[in-house]
């Protein structure tokens, strides 16, 4: 049986000429691709993520094409840093970004190679169901991350980088996912986390980590128990207070999105696993990969 979710109210006025600013804002960022270095375009990446965010606000079920438009650049800009940044200096890649070729220059690791914009640049690649850029981003090491993201004073909870560990063994089928994992949830329990508050990771970081063991088991029951009980989870923490309320942040929780769209994926492939829970935080047409082949990515 399926369960339904229910989005809340963001009490917020529609934004004025959203998809209008959206293009313009793909068609700006993209441009520069081929002129400047990764620490310029990583400014473009939290402008480019609000965009897909307000998308799916105006569009709840994301069935516009300039929904799809807009996750698509947001989740190619961000896979475009990590290109930069992560191949040898001086190399001259070659990178589909809205709808033209680019040819930005690597630089080599810059502060912004860190863990969570890797994280962010994987559940969009994830969720616009591109493998081979989140196969690539899966290969980045974890190590990396740690030294160049912590190479300005910034601290990440150990949990994080046992995230990552258990997500690319996941998708590159590694040895110790099931270790990675369980360790990433030991460790983010509230009386082990050294950064952020208790009602953060236990609401907002743990149950995505719940969420991908359940799938990993294929375990049908267990696995939509967890979606359900996180997204309720994300409701709640994001109706704690009414600034909570308002923030477009709200307006999907983008982990559990990608396990949904992981999940739905998979019950294609498999008949005894099946996605029995909908909800406005899973916008219709990003799970089932509606606009996917509308282009080339």
């Amino acid at each position: 049986m399926t369960r339904s979710i229910t989005r809340h109210d963001l009490n917020r006025a529609p934004e004025e000429d959203l998809w209008e600013e959206s293009k313009s804002s793909r068609d700006t960022w993209s441009d520069r691709l081929d002129t400047e270095d990764a620490s310029t375009i990583y400014f473009s990446l939290s402008t480019l993520y609000m965009s897909a965010l307000y998308s799916v606000e105006a569009d709840p079920d994301a069935a516009q094409l300039d929904t799809w438009e807009a996750w698509v650049t947001a989740m190619q800009m961000h896979h475009a840093m990590f290109a930069m940044t992560t191949n040898p200096p001086g190399t001259e890649l070659e990178l589909m970004v809205n709808h033209r070729v680019r040819h930005p220059e690597a630089t080599g690791p810059r502060y912004c190679t860190n863990a969570s914009n890797w994280t962010t640049a994987f559940l969009l690649a994830v969720i616009c169901r591109d493998q081979q850029r989140y196969r690539e981003l899966c290969e980045v090491p974890v190590e990396l991350l740690r030294e160049a993201g912590e190479s300005e004073g910034t601290q990440y909870n150990e949990f994080t980088y046992r995230w990552i560990s258990a997500l690319q063994a996941f998708v590159l089928n590694r040895p110790g996912l099931g270790e990675e994992l369980l360790a990433a949830m030991e460790l983010s329990a509230p009386d082990r986390v050294d950064i952020g508050s208790p009602e953060l990771t236990e609401m907002i970081v743990f149950p995505p980590m719940n969420t991908l063991l359940r799938l990993v088991e294929r375990d049908t029951e267990k696995f939509n128990d967890a979606l359900a009980q996180g997204l309720e989870l994300f409701r709640a923490y994001q109706t704690a207070d009414a600034k909570r309320a308002r923030s477009i942040k709200g307006v999907v929780s983008l982990p559990l999105l990608a396990m949904a769209c992981l999940a739905y994926d998979t019950a294609e492939q498999d008949p005894d696993f099946r996605l029995e829970v909908e909800s406005g935080y899973l916008p219709k047409h990003l799970v089932q990969r509606s606009w996917y082949g509308e282009f080339p990515v």
